[in-house]
């Protein structure tokens, strides 16, 4: 037989505050869908708090120091051509003193393994007091030194003489000229009386 026929999904019943009633077959309760993950009885605290570091095997044998066997193949006669330097290699052996060679260049510490007090990048400026912030202490001293630049700035101001021009002189000296002329009418309107 095939699958039993659901409801029309337009049809079924919305409860308010509970999800729609599924048109579907879904698989029962317990079903995982995806992969099932393995918790393995740690909760974050206890992930967080044994941190694996990585510890180096001890059995590990040191690089192969190349250098070293070419110095001993040349200092016994052997390191004339290719094939006597690989035959020599063969039969004797020297190991790095410091593990793995990297690039050449020997391994250097860092500052900061050195001394804890190491700060890289730039360093901030002096400590700022929580109660100066809290108080808004920065704003009212900032309000201050403002007030005094503006006293600063009118004392100033008051200073600086006034200096005229013999225009502006001759400007506030001289009485203004009365205009006695008649105002300006056109010809064909001088003899027109006015109307109301």
């Amino acid at each position: 037989m095939g699958r039993a026929k659901l409801p029309n999904p337009l049809l079924l019943p919305i409860e308010v505050g509970r999800p729609k009633i599924p048109s579907v077959e879904l698989p029962p309760p317990d079903h995982t869908y995806g992969i099932k993950s393995d918790l393995g009885g740690e909760g974050a605290g206890a992930v967080i708090g044994a941190w694996a570091e990585h510890a180096a095997n001890a059995a590990v044998q040191p690089g192969r120091d190349f250098r070293q066997l070419n110095r001993m193949a040349i200092s016994k006669g052997l390191g004339q051509n290719a094939q006597q330097v690989a035959a020599f290699r063969r039969n004797h052996d020297a190991r790095l003193k410091g593990g793995h060679e990297k690039g050449g260049l020997p391994s250097h510490a860092l500052p900061s393994a050195q001394d804890p007090a190491f700060a890289y990048g730039i360093k901030s400026g002096a400590k700022v007091s929580m109660e100066a912030l809290m108080a808004n202490q920065y704003q009212n001293d900032w309000v201050a030194e403002q007030g005094k630049k503006e006293d600063q700035y009118q004392m100033a101001r008051k200073t600086i003489p006034v200096t005229h021009t013999r225009a502006s002189l001759g400007h506030r000296y001289v009485e203004p000229v009365v205009d006695d002329r008649p105002a300006f009418k056109m010809k064909k309107f001088a003899n027109v009386g006015s109307r109301v």
